[in-house]
């Protein structure tokens, strides 16, 4: 059988293994772009040389009934040993399953070949053995394999957690052809589940992959993208961390699995912001976002009014927004603004009056409330929340602002004057659009630190710098040693 085993394609041949291979293999499995994905072979070269026995010695015995295949996968034109290919059981898998594997070296990434050998290679064993259906599975993260097997013809399935309990995504490939199956909706239980801080990395993934596809799709390239379509830091860990810990932040789970994220600002007693609902693009169009939407406002019982923005240039969006039961109340080229109310009841949604359980001390929320020019002064603010809010402009003087929340707001020429800021911490904030540098004048920071900023271009004049290190290195010792360096 051995002899048959040379399938031949465009760019690329996948032959048996031999002994000799070894060295060429050798030096492919020293690369991190494949034992990162595929550690099983970090292998000493003994190692290497046992399995390529095992691995030769198993072509005598080849099983059309019982498929157990791993190739070569050769250059043609350099006549180059390039990666591997082949397909075989996988102990996280059915025992029915069988799975394509791939490797390829970065040499010769992006150029069609591994994915030109997966098809060369499926197409054989569905010619020439009883295989039907040929499953393929990847990491969520693993991009470049997902591409290999959508390229090769396999359609994605669901999200699943396997018997390893991490999460990969399936994909199929039948031997019969039949006509493109458009996305089903999921059948599969979606559930929210409240983000925690070690969920920030794979929610990270989640959004940035959404917001990818979405800038990709409807931004064209551009540079000027609203913050609907490219939300600010939506790639950062630290902010999905500030918002687990600030917000109420929800994993969207099919079967165990993430597959997105749903972000929740409770704006007062009644009234909430849906910041951002997100599903990774490759399970979207099943249906997941409606009963994410049901499910939130499931969570939420008590919210009569319910408020979102979306780009202007997402209409798909605006539908689906629509459809689930939001009004638009403003519009613009770059932002629709959407509204739903929850309950027939009229009320003010400006200012809602409650009472606090603990303390019998009013509370005062006011939601969506113009406060144009309002005047805070010789007041107690302990405690308070500012989120979401246009401060431009604004003057904050003789308060006692003390543990007060001022988070994702716009503070543009706004006065902080004669301020206490004893253990205040500024984290992850910019200069905004502009890049307008702010000024420090007359402010006593002794002992602060400025851990990973961005202070090139900052001018330090006339300021105390005695004990001030750059880096683990006094700042007088460096001018000491410019002014030795000068003379």
């Amino acid at each position: 059988m051995k002899s048959q085993l040379f399938i031949h394609s465009n760019s690329v041949t996948l032959r048996p293994f031999t002994l000799e291979d070894q060295a060429a293999v050798y030096a492919l499995a020293q690369q991190p772009e494949i034992t990162d994905v595929l550690p099983d072979w970090k292998m000493t070269e003994e190692q290497l040389r046992e399995f390529l026995q095992f691995v030769v010695g198993s072509y005598e015995q080849f099983n059309p009934e019982d498929v157990r295949i791993l190739l070569a996968v050769v250059h043609n034109k350099d006549q180059r040993i390039i990666g591997w290919c082949g397909v075989f059981p996988n102990d996280l898998l059915d025992r029915a399953d069988r799975e394509v594997a791939h490797a390829i070296s970065r040499d010769y990434r992006n150029k069609g070949y591994i994915s030109e050998a997966v098809h060369a290679l499926t197409a054989y064993l569905f010619e020439h053995t009883l295989l039907d259906r040929i499953v393929g599975i990847v990491k969520p993260f693993n991009q470049p394999s997902r591409k290999v097997l959508e390229h090769a013809g396999f359609r994605y399935i669901s999200r699943r957690m396997l018997m390893d309990k991490e999460c990969y995504d399936y994909f199929e490939l039948l031997k019969v052809k039949t006509e493109p199956v458009q996305p089903k909706q999921i059948h599969s239980e979606i559930r929210l589940r409240r983000a925690q801080q070690e969920d920030a990395v794979v929610l990270t993934e989640i959004c940035t992959r959404a917001f990818d596809h979405v800038i990709k799709v409807w931004a064209d390239n551009e540079k000027d993208i609203d913050s609907n379509l490219c939300p600010p830091d939506y790639s950062s860990v630290r902010m999905h961390r500030y918002v687990i810990r600030e917000w109420d932040y929800y994993v969207v789970e099919s079967d165990g699995c993430a597959i997105g994220g749903v972000s929740v600002n409770v704006l007062g007693r009644k009234h909430a912001r849906i910041d951002k609902i997100y599903i990774d693009p490759v399970c979207q169009g099943r249906g997941v976002g409606t009963q994410v939407m049901r499910l939130i406002e499931a969570e939420f019982p008590q919210i009569e009014t319910w408020k979102l923005e979306t780009s202007g240039r997402q209409l798909d969006n605006h539908h689906f927004y629509e459809k689930m039961g939001y009004v638009c109340i403003y519009a613009s080229e770059d932002e629709f603004g959407y509204e739903k109310n929850m309950s027939v009841d009229s009320f003010d949604p400006t200012c809602d009056e409650t009472i606090s359980k603990n303390s019998g001390e009013s509370m005062v929320e006011y939601v969506q409330a113009n406060l144009d020019s309002v005047r805070y002064s010789t007041s107690n603010l302990t405690n308070s929340r500012i989120t979401d809010c246009n401060l431009s402009g604004s003057k904050f003087t003789n308060l006692n602002m003390t543990n007060i929340l001022l988070a994702d707001l716009r503070l543009t020429d706004s006065k902080i004057e004669f301020c206490a800021l004893d253990g205040v911490q500024f984290q992850d904030t910019h200069l905004g659009s502009d890049r307008v540098p702010m000024q420090w004048a007359h402010c006593d920071l002794g002992g602060s630190r400025f851990i990973d900023c961005d202070l090139s271009g900052v001018q330090l004049e006339q300021c105390q710098v005695t004990g001030m290190k750059i880096n683990g290195v006094e700042v007088e010792k460096l001018l000491a040693a410019y002014e030795a360096m000068k003379s």
